[in-house]
């Protein structure tokens, strides 16, 4: 079973490609089932900050629905759902629960890009980590991580340490170990309140060179029993559709996950996680 449960297309303001363009990948690749989870928001035309507006989002989300209900017959093996990834913002809260109400969604992440104003992820990043050291800079992003896992407006936590993108530039590895406390306290109250973990694979191919979360805070996640787990490349374009997804998976199972999360309607199906990582460490 090969998901991609991470994906945007041009309806993300930061996405390339069309709809079809990456159903086509997708199915060229052997993939069984995709999700496509664009933003919500929608950044400004001068390219300054994101806004988040209830109405616009909910055209756009119609749009690419109808978009699969189009293609979805035409490549019958490939099982293609309707997702969003969501940016947690106090201030957004309210539309973006009027939103969930309003469209039926397969899956929904939710992610955290901004902290105290500024991106973390793209963008002008520097500005929030050279005012800061790393115990600043991260335990400051962990807190709002858990703020938004308190809200629970969601099914899947996405790219759990996505800070370590910029911060391993500015602060070297990423060690998870001094942010353990914060961790495994998120990840317990992700338990209790039904939320699952993304291991989002975009990490491969960026500085940190490994999945978000990384490996430590996956085994945190299996030993507080998460349950629900899905993966995603977060592609914004085709070419990178596929980018870390071997390496996601193998990280799940080093972890002690043996089974992974497919979606429909926001309700789960766990199924095997169809690896041999025996094969892999013989290489």
């Amino acid at each position: 079973m090969r998901i991609n449960y991470h994906v945007h297309n041009g309806y993300s303001s930061d996405g390339r490609g069309t709809t079809e363009q990456v159903v086509q990948t997708a199915f060229d690749l052997g993939f069984d089932e995709i999700c496509f989870t664009n933003h919500a928001e929608q950044l400004s035309p001068e390219g300054g900050d994101w806004s988040l507006d209830l109405v616009e989002a909910r055209q756009l989300y119609e749009l690419q629905q109808q978009e699969i209900e189009r293609l979805q017959p035409v490549y019958p093996e490939l099982r293609i759902l309707l997702g969003a990834e969501l940016e947690y913002r106090p201030e957004w809260v309210e539309t973006l629960d009027a939103l969930v109400d309003s469209v039926d969604f397969d899956l929904i992440i939710g992610s955290v890009h901004v902290v105290d104003g500024h991106q973390i992820s793209g963008g002008s990043v520097g500005e929030y980590f050279k005012k800061r050291d790393a115990s600043e800079a991260y335990g400051r992003y962990f807190e709002l991580l858990e703020e938004m896992v308190d809200w629970a407006g969601f099914d899947v936590v996405g790219h759990f340490d996505l800070v370590k993108r910029f911060g391993t530039k500015f602060y070297g590895p990423f060690d998870a170990e001094p942010f353990e406390s914060q961790i495994r306290s998120t990840l317990d109250k992700m338990v209790g309140k039904g939320i699952g973990l993304e291991v989002n694979t975009s990490g491969v191919v960026q500085p940190p060179a490994e999945p978000y979360p990384g490996l430590d805070i996956l085994r945190h996640a299996a030993e507080a029993r998460i349950a629900t787990v899905t993966i995603g490349s977060d592609s914004h374009v085709p070419t990178s559709f596929e980018q870390g997804i071997e390496v996601g998976e193998r990280a799940l199972l080093r972890a002690g996950f043996g089974e992974i999360t497919l979606f429909s309607h926001r309700i789960r199906k766990n199924v095997p996680l169809d690896l041999d990582l025996e094969e892999d460490d013989k290489g």
